[in-house]
């Protein structure tokens, strides 16, 4: 290399391990005065200035190929085997080999040293293994720990690590000033007596070694590190002086210094070759007998000097091979030094001698002066490396920006980046250590290097078994097992040495752990838990299966356009997630796929950000379609992973202002009457304040830099919702009007109090042509537990449960059957162990305007029936024929109204799930659906099989005869009765909408099958089917008295329909009807106020749901009126009934925070005509129409069970 370019070099990278271990601080005014590389090429420079600074990053063969400046690189014998040797060599060989051998005996020093020797061995393997995984730079055991565990474990350990370098730095300085006043002290020196020997004056002596070794460190590491050889060298010859003592020492006595020498003798041997514990030894701490936990911990310290090679790693030339090879050889070297030395000396000096003479060693030596020379040495480097070792680890910890506040001790010399602050704090440190005494000290030494050799093994047992394919160590003589026992064996002797040390050492690496872990920002390094957690969640999402109802939870697959709209429904569906799955699903609509993705790629950047700053735990799954129809279905299929996958997917509710506004000039059905005079106008928020500090923490939100998607076309929207109903068959929530939901926050009061489970009962009526067989009748079980399920929840999120309490809001028809109903639903509730408050109205209290004005056809001086229904036919035409009714009985007024129903101009209750079918149709659904064995059908599961299914939405009473296939007709004829009970058995009931396929039309083995009776006010969907009377029955009824007069009439009762006064017979006259042909079809989705059944918990565990709706025997009471009413709730159209709902909702939601409801579902193909779709949703408005926050919630799964 020329001198120019070496100039050039030098000048531009300094050191390169300090450059790249300097990658935080700032530069130095060296640096930051050189000329740019552009000025010097322009000539700004000076004629001689060097080559311009090149731009290009240093690699690691740079690094290898080029020595830098005045640091040199050091080997595998100079950089990692002498220091090894030299610390391992400890002062406490001197100075305590001959206490612990006399209390300890023989066999018991060697134990101990075998088991010191074994957890250096494994701890050494696995420090092999990591270093020899890739670069290692300055840092020694923090670096590697650090680099494998990540910055939590590799500050706190690394803190501890630092500690225990301090520990060690004290004791060696201790043990240098021990050594000096057992050879110059005026009180026990065996030479001349001239230093003063009192506690400070010994103080400050190890203060000056300190001081003395402190400017070394200052001066530079090579200093010493050039002088390492030659004190190895002395601590050798002093070392194998003892045994070779052994050899030509002759036996002698002297009483004076405690001397009994034998020579090497198998009596001596014998004598001390087992344990005996006393007390007052000469070395001891304590007041009572020695035992082997205070041994063991003097031991230690003098063997684990293992991590001397590892902090020098920033000074050496290949640190992955240095550190196994010089660190593994300096261990075998020191074995064979100790044992010889215990040997020796247990066969040539007696008992006595080891009890009072801690200088025992020197006394018998050859050479006395050798091991004084051999003491100076070992305790010398050893307080050096302790200084220098200590103060690199702090300075690359600083570097890291672990801790907070510690950063100034980052920093370093210009000239070879000396940590010279650090080296200060190390110095103070250890002052205080000098306090201590050698066994105290070195109990603490042992403790810190014992955790320290915890957290290396456990790193190296987590890196293999991670299974990281980049884990590939040069280093191959370790397993993961060896690594964990390593582990385990470091924290049993942690626990054996001193409990309460290793309670406060565990203490300090916990709490700064925690530390870290809360004030220090992510790092980009890598830690090993990701690869474990990993390695675990593949490992278990392959055994994880289909969920069980019985560990069933929400996973929710949240699907949002803009983030900033949706910020308090992303926070509301995260606090019901229960600790599950939960998406962000987004899509971006584009024809082109490439020109697309890098705004896909920044997107999900984006999202990620957001969840960081949002603290929901979710995940984002972004899809990229050319209709957003089939982004959503990507999405839907594509999420999850395994048995991992969403069960409920949100969507916000359809912006109909918005549409409304973008085409004025097309009709679309209004909901309120401001919303009609008004077409803009949006509640107001329900909290000010709360929207307010929402708007605060919004203002600058990190996905406001997408790209802003398109509006969602209206029949898109519908598509998207049926495609969830039908095909894919999950449970399918719609939110609407969460922008004003009311969050739960601390130290802040409520203006809401409650959050309301509004479970409204649907039925439907599968049609079946099969000769003799009877239809079967479903309900909604599955979406009325699923909304006590998912309140019930969100009452468990501490927040949502301090702040909220949950009602369980039902309605019936008549104020007779509120305590009936009231005690069913309670039941229901005992029974999924549901805490919450029952609230249960009736529909005909005179205080519903929309109610009355609709079922009664009273005047009303609120509009918004007539907003709301005003371009509805069948309305119109009611209003028509109640207008003829003042001049007609009420018999020919109830058939002119029945023949109105049953007629083309009356709509269904609901929408219509199909086309009505043939017979043949109907009886190849019902077929398709028995060779269906034992698997749950959903209402869509079955329209799918071809079968003519509707879900009735129905008054809502727990009906007590839902089930039963036995009654008595009210009717005192008994003909009627006979022709009823005849009609009525062509109907079965399910339990809930999923359990329709356990029937069977097997003519051979009849079915046995829990038959449901049909309640009171069944809507005229189900013609004569049920035994209790609808409004055709009656008009039919009537016709027949009519036919009769001579007979008297039993007064009817029934929910919605009474003829004659309350409580007495009526004996007038009715007119004859002819019985008009009443079309057998299905029922269609209504919204009901039929009793909700009883519910049953089955006896024996099955396949089968474990609870459900069942039948109870007996008749009910129903309630008349004192007029005739000809229709009831569970007759009217879909929006009528919805209205209707909406005012009730409203009245009882003042405190309301959000409201769960019912989902009415669109018919199949509604999303292929755009004014079907706007009818559609301009229904599900009318519902919910000035309500709280609401959930409309629809099922297809079973998801609550009393199953243990």
């Amino acid at each position: 290399m020329s001198i120019r370019t070496s100039k050039f070099v030098s000048r531009t990278s300094e050191d390169f391990t300090s450059q790249l271990t300097r990658r935080n601080a700032p530069p130095n005014d060296e640096e930051s005065n050189l000329p740019s590389p552009a000025t010097r090429w322009l000539g700004a420079g000076k004629p001689n200035d060097n080559v311009p600074k090149m731009v290009r990053g240093i690699t690691i063969a740079d690094e290898e190929k080029i020595h830098v400046g005045k640091v040199k690189k050091l080997g595998t014998f100079s950089g990692v085997f002498v220091p090894t040797t030299l610390n391992v060599l400890s002062i406490l060989m001197f100075l305590r080999f001959g206490f612990v051998l006399g209390q300890g005996g023989i066999l018991g020093m060697f134990g101990m040293l075998l088991v010191s020797y074994l957890i250096n061995l494994i701890t050494t393997l696995s420090i092999s293994a990591i270093s020899s995984n890739g670069t290692v730079r300055g840092g020694g055991a923090y670096y590697l720990i650090s680099r494998s565990l990540g910055p939590e474990f590799g500050g706190s350990i690394g803190l501890v690590f630092y500690l225990g370098f301090v520990f060690n730095t004290g004791m060696n300085a201790v043990g240098m000033i021990d050594c000096l006043m057992n050879n110059f002290g005026e009180k026990i020196g065996s030479g001349p007596q001239i230093f003063p020997d009192t506690f400070w004056y010994r103080y400050l002596y190890a203060t000056a070694v300190l001081v003395f070794c402190t400017i070394i460190c200052l001066l530079g590491s090579a200093i010493f590190a050039r002088a390492s050889n030659f004190l190895l060298a002395i601590l050798l010859f002093a070392t194998f002086s003892i045994p070779v003592s052994a050899l030509l020492v002759k036996p002698f006595h002297d009483i004076s210094h405690d001397v009994l020498y034998t020579g090497l003798s198998m009596d001596t041997f014998m004598e001390n070759l087992r344990p005996r514990f006393t007390k007052g030894a000469a070395g001891s701490q304590i007041s009572g007998r020695e035992n082997w936990q205070d041994l063991f911990g003097i031991l230690f310290p003098a063997t684990a000097g293992i991590f001397a090679g590892a902090s020098m790693s920033g000074d050496l030339k290949n640190p992955s091979k240095s550190i196994p090879r010089g660190t593994l050889h300096g261990l075998m070297l020191t074995f064979v030094a100790y044992t010889l030395v215990i040997l020796s000396m247990g066969a040539t000096i007696r008992r006595e001698s080891l009890y009072k003479n801690l200088n025992i060693i020197q006394d018998i030596n050859v050479s006395k002066h050798l091991i004084l020379g051999g003491e100076l040495a070992s305790s010398f480097f050893s307080a050096l490396m302790g200084v220098i070792g200590s103060a690199k680890s702090l300075q690359a910890l600083a570097r890291d920006g672990i801790l907070p506040g510690v950063s100034l001790f980052g920093q370093g010399t210009k000239s070879n980046d000396e940590p010279t602050y650090a080296i200060m704090l190390t110095f103070l440190l250890s002052q205080l250590t000098l306090l201590c005494d050698i066994n105290q000290i070195a109990n603490f030494v042992t403790m810190t290097y014992l955790m320290t050799f915890l957290v290396t093994n456990l790193a190296c047992f987590l890196l293999k078994v991670g299974s990281a394919p980049n884990f590939r160590p040069s280093f191959k003589y370790f397993t993961w097992w060896t690594a964990a026992i390593g582990a385990v064996v470091s924290g049993a002797t942690m626990i054996f040495v001193d409990k309460l040390y290793a309670g406060g050492c565990l203490g300090v690496l916990v709490t700064l752990f925690l530390v870290i872990h809360y004030t220090t920002p992510p790092k980009s390094w890598g830690d090993v838990s990701q690869s474990l957690i990993y390695h675990q969640v593949r490992k278990y999402l392959l055994r994880l299966k289909q969920e069980h109802v019985k560990f069933w939870r929400p996973q929710i697959l949240l699907f949002v356009n803009d983030p900033r709209r949706s910020w308090k429904l992303i926070q509301f569906c995260n606090a019901m997630k229960k600790g599950s799955l939960y998406i962000l699903g987004h899509i971006v609509v584009t024809p082109d796929f490439q020109d697309s993705f890098p705004e896909v790629k920044r997107q999900q950047a984006a999202w990620m950000k957001y969840i960081d700053f949002s603290k929901v735990k979710a995940f984002p799954q972004i899809s990229i379609a050319p209709t957003i129809e089939w982004g959503a279905r990507n999405i839907v299929l594509s999420a999850g992973l395994g048995g991992m996958r969403p069960n409920i997917a949100v969507l916000g509710f359809y912006n109909l202002d918005e549409y409304r506004n973008s085409k004025p000039l097309v009709d679309i059905p209004c909901t309120s009457k401001s919303r009609n005079t008004n077409p803009t106008h949006q509640p107001a928020p329900h909290n000010t304040q709360s929207s307010r500090v929402t708007t605060h923490i919004l203002d600058q939100l990190p996905t406001d830099t997408m790209r802003n998607e398109t509006a969602v076309s209206v029949t898109s929207y519908v598509n998207i919702l049926e495609d969830l109903l039908l095909s894919l068959q999950i449970n399918v929530a719609v939110a609407k009007g969460f922008e004003n939901l009311e969050l739960p926050s601390k130290g802040k009061d409520h203006d809401k109090k409650y959050i309301d489970l509004w479970p409204i009962q649907m039925s439907a009526e599968i049609e079946n042509g099969a000769p003799g067989a009877g239809n079967i009748l479903t309900t909604n079980f599955d979406t009325y537990t699923l909304i006590l399920q998912l309140g019930c929840i969100l009452n468990t999120v501490p927040a949502w449960k301090k702040t909220y309490k949950v009602r369980v809001a039902v309605f019936v028809e008549y104020e007779s059957d509120v305590h009936e109903e009231r005690a069913r639903v309670k039941k229901l509730l005992e029974n999924l162990r549901i805490q919450a408050e029952v609230l249960v109205m009736w529909l005909a209290d005179g205080k519903l305007s929309s109610y009355e004005s609709i079922v009664k056809g009273c005047e009303n001086e609120d509009d918004n029936v007539e907003i709301v229904l005003g371009n509805e036919q069948w309305w119109k035409e009611l209003q028509k024929r109640r207008g003829r009714a003042t001049s007609r009985d009420a018999p020919d007024h109830l058939a002119d109204v029945a023949q109105l129903v049953s007629g083309d101009q009356w709509p269904s209750s609901s929408f219509q799930q199909q086309r009505r079918y043939d017979s043949r149709t109907m009886f190849g659904g019902i077929n398709k659906l028995i060779k269906k064995s034992r698997k749950r059908h959903s209402i869509f599961g079955l329209t799918r099989l071809g079968m003519p299914l509707s879900l009735n939405m129905r008054t809502h009473r727990l009906n007590p005869d839902a089930l039963e296939n036995e009654s008595t007709s009210e009717l005192s004829s008994d003909g009627e009765s006979d022709t009823l009970s005849s009609d009525d058995e062509s109907i079965k009931s399910a339990a809930s909408e999923n359990d329709a396929d356990e029937y069977s039309t097997d003519e051979e083995h009849p079915p046995i099958v829990k038959v449901r009776r049909a309640s009171t006010g069944d809507p005229l969907g189900f013609g004569t089917t049920y035994r209790k009377q609808s409004l055709r029955q009656a008009a039919l009824r009537a016709s027949a008295l009519k036919s009769t007069s001579t007979e008297e009439a039993q007064p009817r009762k029934e929910a919605g329909l009474a003829i004659g006064s309350t409580g007495e017979s009526s004996t007038t006259p009715i007119p004859s009807l002819a019985r008009p042909e009443l079309p057998h079809r299905s029922s269609t989705p209504i919204f009901s106020c039929k009793p909700v059944p009883d519910t049953e918990v089955a006896v024996e565990e099955g396949v089968g749901p474990s609870i459900m709706f069942t039948d109870t025997r007996g008749n009910r009471v129903q309630a008349s009126s004192t007029f005739l009413n000809p229709l009831s709730f569970n007759d009217l159209p879909s929006r009528a009934q919805h209205l209707i709902l909406n005012e009730l909702i409203r009245k009882h939601s003042h405190d309301t925070a959000v409201v769960f409801t019912t989902l009415p579902s669109p018919q199949p193909g509604t999303f292929k005509s755009e004014k079907d779709s706007v009818d559609y949703l301009a229904g599900l408005e009318v519902l919910t129409a000035e309500l709280p926050p609401t959930l409309l919630v629809h099922s297809n799964s079973l998801t609550v069970t009393t199953a243990l």
